[in-house]
Formats: structure tokens, sequence, C-alpha cells
């Protein structure tokens, strides 16, 4: 009994160490937990925590009423400190009223494209500029506002006492994602080096000495 005992433990820990036959993964307790300890720190009104089976790594806010994370995110990620990170730049969007924010920039947008619609005369080539300038503003705008989020999470981590590179080696990590990205939520705008930056110099501005360790970038498979 105990020789099967000592042989399932071997072969146990043999597979854990194989890549690909087990990984780190953030559980649906530690999403939870994150979220009541985002809430706390934030001192923010409790919003209802949804998981999504969806395989795209995403999290999003709706109407600054509710969180969403979906399965994909919570596989993506390897660090509980990392769903801390994500879970308060949704936070960010919240306290920070962004929907509201977005909704009277729409306003905006549409009323400048009457407005531009009368003065031009309703042409084609009008329209087109109303188009491309409405994409244009709300780009730049939704742009501005997850940064905001972004630094938003930086110093809730530094308040509540928690690592604050997770919100970065999470965004590293959907910087890596080979999946095609939805277009609105976490990931509405893809890390790029710019936006990791700002965060890494973020983190630096509070503490000098805090040390960001870079996520290995996952190694490209060869095509046969």
């Amino acid at each position: 009994m105990k020789k099967r005992v000592v042989m399932f433990v071997v072969v146990f820990l043999f597979l854990a160490g194989i890549p690909g036959v087990s990984r780190a993964a953030v559980t649906e307790e530690m999403v939870r937990r994150a979220w009541n300890e985002v809430v706390k720190t934030a001192e923010m009104k409790p919003l209802p925590l949804s998981i999504e089976n969806n395989t795209i790594p995403n999290a999003w806010v709706t109407n600054g009423k509710s969180v969403t994370v979906t399965t994909g995110l919570m596989n993506l990620l390897e660090r509980e400190e990392e769903i801390f990170g994500v879970l308060s730049h949704e936070a960010g969007h919240a306290k920070l009223n962004h929907y509201a924010s977005a909704v009277t920039s729409s306003v905006g947008i549409g009323v400048a494209g009457i407005l531009l619609d009368k003065v031009i005369g309703g042409s084609i080539v009008g329209d087109l500029a109303v188009n491309v300038g409405s994409n244009l503003a709300s780009a730049g705008f939704s742009r501005e506002k997850e940064v905001e989020a972004d630094d938003f999470a930086v110093d809730l981590a530094f308040k509540g006492g928690k690592d604050p590179t997770g919100i970065y080696t999470a965004l590293e990590r959907l910087a890596y994602y080979g999946g095609k990205l939805q277009p609105s939520g976490f990931n509405s705008h893809p890390p790029d080096d710019r936006r990791l930056l700002h965060v890494k110099n973020r983190i630096h501005s509070r503490d000098p000495n805090i040390k960001i360790t870079e996520t290995p970038k996952p190694k490209q498979t060869k095509e046969k």
C-alpha cells in the first residue's frame, strides 16, 4: 500500500513538472477573493462579479454596475497579484465614473457630427469626415481612460500593500496572447510598449527599488 502511495506521489510530481501537462492558473476562488480585496481597498460599493465561460482572455465593467472575467483570462494569468491588478483596473473605470464620461463623450461626438453635416450639406464627403472624426475621437478618449485605469490599479496595489507588478505582468501576458481579441473590455487596446513603459514608470515613481520581473515570451511553434 505504501509503495503505491509513494509511486502515485512520484508520478504526480513528475507530470506536474512537464510543460504543457500542468500550468499555473487563476482559480475562481482567487478571482472572488481578489475582487473583495479590491472593493475594500478602493472603498467602493461592491459590484456583482460574474465569470464567463469564454476562451478569449478579457475582463470588463458593464455600465459601471457589474464586473465580468472570462475563463480565458483566468487561464492566461498565473499569479493572484495579476488578477488583483486586472480587477483594480476595472474598479478604476467604475470608481472614476468612466462610463458616464463615455456616454457624455459619445453624445458630444454625435452633436458635432450633426453640425458638421449641416455645414457641409450632407454630402458623401461630409459623412465620411464625420465617421472618421468620430472614430478617431472615440479611440483617443478610450485610450486615455485605459491609462487612467492602469494608474488606478498601480496606486491601489500600493494602498492595499499588494504587489504592484501584477498589472504589469498581466498586461505583458495579454500582449503575448496569440488569439483574436475582443474589441472591448480589458483588452480593448492590446498592450503596447508605451503602455507597458507607462505602467513600469508609474510603479517606479512610487517605489524605485521595486524589481519587475519580465514575463518571458512564449516560444513560437514552427510550422511544419
